[in-house]
């Protein structure tokens, strides 16, 4: 993904407010990344974050570093601020999925519960 610095937080915020509609995930001070627009990428983390070792926050760094698209980000004093328009959403859908896989299975997990049971299920791991 190609990361791209917009060093004043005015410009920035104005990027936001023009991308607000192509972006997969926005990354902002008050909450941190708590969704992600696309709502089958939002049904992914929804299901992974009930593992413990994985969070919307590493999921979205599976996807700067590894999917194509722009990584728009101010690195502010007064905050962080960043989001990420991915070029081929089917692509990235099938990235992610992937890795959220291959993750549960190299994690054992011991006394699982019902919200883990469940994102086995929909993940389809047996």
């Amino acid at each position: 993904m190609e990361k791209i610095e917009i060093e004043k937080p005015d410009a920035f915020l104005k990027l936001v407010e023009s991308k607000k509609n192509e972006y997969l995930y926005h990354d902002h001070p008050s909450d941190g990344l708590d969704l992600f627009t696309d709502e089958i990428m939002e049904d992914y983390g929804w299901h992974a974050i009930s593992f413990d070792f994985i969070t919307y926050r590493t999921i979205a760094e599976f996807i700067e570093d590894n999917c194509d698209g722009q990584f728009y980000f101010n690195d502010h004093p007064m905050g962080y601020n960043a989001f990420a328009i991915v070029d081929d959403i089917e692509k990235t859908r099938g990235q992610v999925k992937s890795y959220i896989v291959d993750q549960i299975k190299a994690n054992p997990i011991n006394d699982m519960d019902d919200d883990q049971e469940e994102a086995l299920e929909f993940f389809g791991i047996n």
